[in-house]
């Protein structure tokens, strides 16, 4: 279950259509092997206050966190963290105008006992994945 969390400066908010982002992000790294398409899930936090340094609003960042819940190599990880920093610069060339803007990416992983995790209401899953309340 890779979730990545995208903190987003709030002048930054309406400058990407963050959804088709991630969608394409999930496909990505789901064709590149590191996961099952139906297991991505990612999201923005919006931020109303930020600094960077001294500067004013004009120096701004992306910071964005890959969490996996599911053992991974260590390069794999790595790999997907490079995967969604390119992602997110290809983006940021696009939107900068001119202005400081920094990428950076922290991947990490938690251990399957310490992820818990609810279905309510789940949706059928595809053939082949796990179903609502599979706990291997």
């Amino acid at each position: 279950m890779p979730h990545i969390t995208l903190q987003v400066p709030s002048s930054l908010k309406n400058t990407v259509d963050w959804n088709e982002l991630f969608k394409n992000l999930h496909r990505k790294l789901a064709n590149a092997g590191y996961g099952r398409l139906d297991d991505f899930k990612s999201r923005t936090i919006i931020l109303d206050c930020w600094q960077v340094a001294d500067r004013d609003e004009d120096a701004l960042f992306l910071f964005a966190t890959l969490e996996t819940m599911n053992p991974r190599p260590p390069e794999m990880i790595r790999a997907m963290g490079a995967m969604i920093c390119e992602t997110l610069e290809e983006k940021s060339r696009e939107i900068a105008k001119g202005k400081w803007l920094q990428v950076c990416v922290k991947v990490g992983g938690t251990l399957p006992e310490d992820y818990f995790k609810v279905h309510l209401n789940a949706p059928s899953l595809k053939p082949g994945n796990f179903q609502a309340g599979e706990t291997a």
